[in-house]
């Protein structure tokens, strides 16, 4: 865990970093803003913004996140940018934890995981107190003097989860999941069917080898992921089509499929007629 993630960062070079096996703090420092694109990432993630905000995209909802907030960010992919403060930087602090470390909390405790938690998002956003902000006080403290010791970065970052456990309850959804695998592919998929990826880039995506990818979609889709992609799209499709007046160019590229004849030779295909036929057919239903 500790090198994917250093690995990934290490094109930074005003970073400072603290890592240790499970869990990992730098301080991110950048001068120029970013595009807005899917960016990967690789374990769970807290972000403190210090300068600057960050916008990140929720359900075609953008949120901003600013300072005196805590983005808490299921590992994955996520659709975001960063925008630089009035001096020209922006600038936060980023603490990585694994999967296994959330799991060794869980076993080490396990009165405050028992209870049944709601479905879970893949973004937190939670407004920051004293509290909280005494503990990026003391995390900056560790990286501007070097503090790299095991023991105290996981109890620092342990005392923060439960701390958000007991102020936010409803957060405990959110760490739960984490340790509950197939939730990430299904979530990855939901943002990303409407991408031209192909299947080996979304293996990528989610820390799979393209064989893993390939078995574990298909325990928790019942189909391949080519098919499962395709049938989503269509069903998208058909949704617009007897829905909305979208024209039919409009629906086959916001349905992604990058061409109006991909589209039409895909949906008759599927259903033996055309879209506009498909249209006609099911208005003519509706009128009835």
């Amino acid at each position: 865990m500790t090198e994917r993630i250093y690995n990934a960062i290490k094109k930074f070079p005003q970073e400072k970093i603290l890592k240790d096996n499970g869990v990992l703090l730098a301080k991110w420092k950048i001068n120029s803003a970013s595009a807005r694109e899917f960016v990967l990432i690789q374990e769970n993630t807290f972000v403190f913004v210090l300068k600057g905000h960050k916008i990140i995209v929720k359900d075609d909802d953008e949120i901003t996140v600013g300072n005196k907030q805590l983005l808490v960010l299921k590992k994955g992919v996520h659709k975001m940018t960063e925008y630089l403060a009035a001096d020209g930087q922006f600038e936060a602090l980023v603490i990585y934890f694994d999967d296994s470390f959330i799991k060794y909390l869980s076993d080490f405790n396990k009165a405050d995981w028992t209870q049944p938690s709601l479905k879970a998002d893949d973004i937190l956003l939670l407004d920051s107190n004293k509290v909280i902000d005494g503990f990026v006080e003391q995390y900056l403290n560790y990286i501007q003097e070097n503090i790299n010791d095991s023991v105290v970065l996981k109890l620092k970052v342990a005392e923060l989860i439960y701390l958000l456990l007991k102020e936010h309850p409803y957060v405990k959804s959110f760490f739960v999941s984490v340790i509950q695998q197939h939730s990430h592919l299904k979530s990855m998929m939901e943002k990303l069917y409407k991408e031209d990826y192909t299947v080996s880039q979304l293996a990528d995506f989610s820390n799979r080898s393209l064989s893993v990818f390939k078995r574990d979609f298909t325990k928790i889709f019942n189909c391949s992921p080519g098919k499962w992609i395709l049938s989503r799209k269509l069903s998208d499709a058909c949704f617009y089509l007897i829905n909305t007046d979208k024209n039919i160019s409009e629906i086959a590229y916001e349905c992604g499929f990058g061409s109006l004849s991909r589209f039409d030779k895909s949906f008759k295909k599927e259903f033996n007629m055309t879209p506009s036929s498909f249209r006609s057919a099911g208005m003519g239903q509706i009128s009835k």
